[in-house]
């Protein structure tokens, strides 16, 4: 009777049900690598075998000399390739046990003022009341303090010009403020005080003494509260309230001394850090991303290299992301989009080893200049 179903029958069913689709597996791999090249896979695909496979055609590619596009390649092009399971890693992650938050300030912080106008918005105040609300919050008693140093000269000198640097140094101590004024004419949004010099130098150490700290383990994350603030500073020009840049200057010394290799600047100052920007523009061991006010291009900086399209050159291009915003009164929900639709694939994928965040004052609520919240 053919309805009725024997073990026998069943069994042997499934033996040619299996052999067939074994079959037809083996004759669509054949085709796949025909088609596409590559290696014939062995038993169930995992994690560990898709990077086995790529490893061994990077390493054929490497031995034919030639990859795609013709170009001529190195087997050590391929040696520091390092296929990371990102799951891996965050699963890693949850075993992770929470170390200190460093805090770093200075009383010194708060000499840097203008002489000739007293409404000037960078100032005193904007460490003072930061300083002010830590103290309410008693946020400083919960933090490990990290004491603060100046920066060398041969620190000053990874991202500025020995002129620049001279000129600044010239002016400490000087009471001669129609000439400090005359000096500052000279610059976009500058102004040069007395203590100018000696509080910049101080930003910059404590921003790289900061960076060591975490890089160290002595803490696992922290905030240095300073100013003068640093990524409008350019590498021969002082701009915009900015003399030295503390974070480009912290990111350098973490590549050349501590060994590292990958880097996440996020920059949410309402103003465009375009001197972060060109310190890094070519180099893909740095990833910046910028979130600011940029009203295509009629709020400053006003420059054209703030909008979304400059992504990098060289080596570096499609490590420099620029978020122009061309409205105002965002919303917190505008905030969060970029957050969670750019910034966080974009870092998850560039897998950075340490993360510098340049949290500009003006970006906070209350502040006259930002306007974009």
């Amino acid at each position: 009777n053919p309805n009725v179903v024997t073990r026998s029958s069943a069994k042997q069913s499934k033996v040619r049900t299996r052999a067939q689709q074994a079959a037809t597996e083996a004759e669509q791999e054949e085709r796949r690598v025909k088609l596409y090249g590559g290696y014939r896979s062995t038993g169930k695909g995992s994690i560990a075998e898709a990077k086995k496979q790529g490893k061994l055609r990077m390493s054929a590619t490497s031995q034919n000399g030639t990859g795609a596009g013709g170009d001529q390649r190195r087997s050590s092009d391929f040696t520091e390739v390092q296929l990371k399971d990102i799951f891996q890693n965050a699963q890693s992650g949850a075993r992770t046990v929470r170390g200190p938050t460093g805090i770093l300030y200075d009383e010194r912080f708060a000499l840097h003022r203008c002489l000739w106008d007293t409404n000037y918005p960078e100032c005193p105040e904007r460490y003072l009341r930061v300083m002010e609300r830590f103290t309410i919050g008693q946020l400083a008693d919960r933090c490990q303090f990290i004491a603060p140093r100046p920066a060398t000269r041969a620190e000053l000198l990874t991202k500025h010009t020995a002129e620049q640097i001279e000129l600044l140094a010239q002016t400490h101590g000087s009471q001669d403020e129609p000439e400090l004024e005359r000096l500052s004419s000279h610059y976009d949004a500058i102004f040069i005080h007395p203590t100018s010099y000696e509080t910049s130098v101080l930003a910059v150490g404590s921003t790289i003494q900061l960076v060591e700290s975490v890089w160290s383990g002595t803490v696992q994350n922290g905030m240095a509260i300073l100013r003068p603030p640093g990524h409008h500073a350019m590498t021969a020009e002082y701009n915009g309230y900015c003399f030295f840049n503390n974070v480009a200057i912290a990111a350098q010394h973490a590549l050349d001394h501590l060994g590292t290799q990958k880097i996440l600047i996020v920059d949410w100052d309402v103003h465009h850090g375009q001197g972060t920007q060109r310190m890094f523009y070519s180099d893909p061991r740095v990833l910046y991303f910028s979130i600011h006010r940029y009203e295509h291009g009629t709020f400053w900086p006003n420059l054209r290299e703030s909008d979304f399209d400059y992504v990098g050159t060289g080596k570096g291009e499609g490590y420099n992301f620029n978020v122009p915003l061309n409205k105002t009164g965002m919303t917190n929900g505008d905030y969060l989009a970029i957050w969670q639709q750019l910034l966080l694939p974009v870092a998850t994928e560039f897998q950075p080893e340490l993360i510098i965040v340049s949290a500009g004052y003006d970006a906070a609520y209350g502040c006259p200049e930002v306007c974009v919240c």
